[in-house]
């Protein structure tokens, strides 16, 4: 992409003005930028009557950069609300009125309960949207359930923001067309990571001065507005997006026989090997919409997510049985091991250390395996990944390991290209973000 080699090593990762629309509407911290996505659709020569796959999707990025330039695209996710994000941010076929009718009664029914319950906000209690609908008034105050309260990090959220967030929540489920419901719901989830919570990002999540209160229907309003307009701006209904719920370790369990050898290219960026919690980042939107109800729920969900961290690793997991053969990985994972001892650390935490390098290697082993049926010939495949030294300071050169990985499975590998370098943590060091190519022969 004519451009990409201008922007600052420390702007590379941002979102570009020009491509907020859409992209915006709710992000993920630790994703990639679209500009990233279209400078390999350009070097890998993707055209209309392609197919892009990403299998690590996460809130859709590289569909919705595909429905931007008339790209079909399919994206593979667990994490149910990045999946709805994706879900609802590549479906741009929406009826505008019809929109608009449910938006003016979203919020006229907020008003009304606001108003009812003694709760302020904003806007006068008599103000509210042209809605053809007619208005409903909740008839108590939504609560959250003890399970759901457990599992959300303390201080993440105040009570009176959480009380806004729970009655919109609750009048958004009265809207009958679900695919309008969760245009509105991700609305909601954006208000509430950058307006509600008391969260802030670095780009770990963490919990920042709590908030006594906000004006949630001004922003509710506003960013619905500007949501709508995008629609209008961009409509279409000429290209398809598919988004499957689905653990991209086996892509083979959830692609179906019409996408044998018809992909062209993989353009995607799996989970690091760290100690990042991915499903932590997302963890009071989750709650707070109902899409995560109890400890099982959140158990289930990192349980199809590649092992990346201590936090998602149990007892029956053995990823790490198929890249026993991988010398360089064993190695490392055996020089994590031996500094554990040698420092005597005991945690249950850090003797898991170890076995994710090798459960990490070892999902990635089993993701390009399933997806090789999958590929057309000389698909091309491009992967953003870190390296990491997040486990006693053990360099792991991701890609590279990657790459040995993918020849022994048949790819080739045709480079690795640095993507940009970012401050590691722990260690005050620049750390290389790189983007494995690979092509399917």
């Amino acid at each position: 992409m004519s451009g990409v080699t201008e922007i600052r090593n420390a702007s590379r990762n941002n979102t570009l003005v020009d491509d907020s629309p859409v992209h915006s509407w709710y992000q993920f911290v630790l994703g990639y930028p679209p500009h990233l996505v279209r400078q390999y659709l350009t070097k890998f020569k993707i055209v209309s009557t392609d197919i892009v796959l990403d299998p690590f999707c996460g809130t859709g990025t590289t569909p919705v950069e595909c429905i931007k330039n008339c790209i079909a695209s399919c994206g593979i996710e667990p994490n149910p609300i990045a999946r709805l994000a994706s879900k609802v941010k590549t479906t741009l076929d929406l009826d505008i009125d019809l929109l608009n009718d449910y938006f003016g009664y979203v919020y006229g029914s907020a008003v009304l309960s606001f108003d009812r319950f003694g709760i302020k906000d904003d806007f006068p209690p008599l103000y509210r949207l042209d809605t053809n609908y007619d208005l409903v008034c909740l008839r108590g105050i939504p609560t959250l359930s003890e399970e759901q309260r457990r599992i959300i990090p303390e201080g993440f959220i105040s009570s009176k923001p959480l009380i806004k967030v729970l009655v919109l929540r609750d009048i958004i489920r009265t809207v009958d067309d679900p695919t309008i419901r969760d245009f509105l719901t991700i609305s909601l989830a954006k208000l509430i990571v950058k307006k509600a919570g008391n969260i802030g990002f670095g780009p770990e999540i963490y919990k920042t001065k709590p908030k006594d209160d906000i004006n949630a229907l001004a922003y509710f309003a506003s960013n619905t507005s500007s949501m709508i307009q995008d629609v209008e701006a961009m409509h279409n209904d000429s290209v398809h997006s598919t988004i499957l719920d689905g653990d991209a370790r086996h892509v083979d369990k959830y692609l179906d026989a019409s996408y044998l050898k018809r992909i062209k290219s993989v353009i995607t960026s799996p989970p690091y090997p760290n100690e990042k919690d991915y499903t932590r980042s997302t963890r009071l939107e989750s709650v707070l919409l109902g899409l995560i109800n109890d400890r099982k729920e959140l158990r289930n969900l990192k349980e199809d997510l590649l092992r990346s961290n201590s936090r998602n690793v149990f007892v029956n997991d053995s990823d790490g049985d198929y890249i026993r053969q991988f010398e360089r990985i064993e190695s490392l994972a055996n020089e994590v091991e031996n500094k554990r001892i040698s420092k005597n650390k005991n945690s249950g935490f850090e003797k898991m250390y170890h076995k994710i390098v090798r459960h990490y290697f070892g999902g990635m082993f089993l993701h390009l395996q399933s997806l090789k049926p999958y590929l057309a010939e000389e698909a091309k495949l491009a992967y953003v990944v870190g390296d990491q030294m997040s486990y006693f300071q053990t360099p792991i050169p991701t890609a590279e390991l990657l790459s040995d990985i993918a020849e022994a499975l048949g790819y080739v590998v045709k480079g690795i290209e640095l993507w940009r370098t970012r401050l590691s943590t722990a260690t005050k060091l620049q750390l290389n973000e790189n983007v494995l190519i690979l092509e399917n022969s």
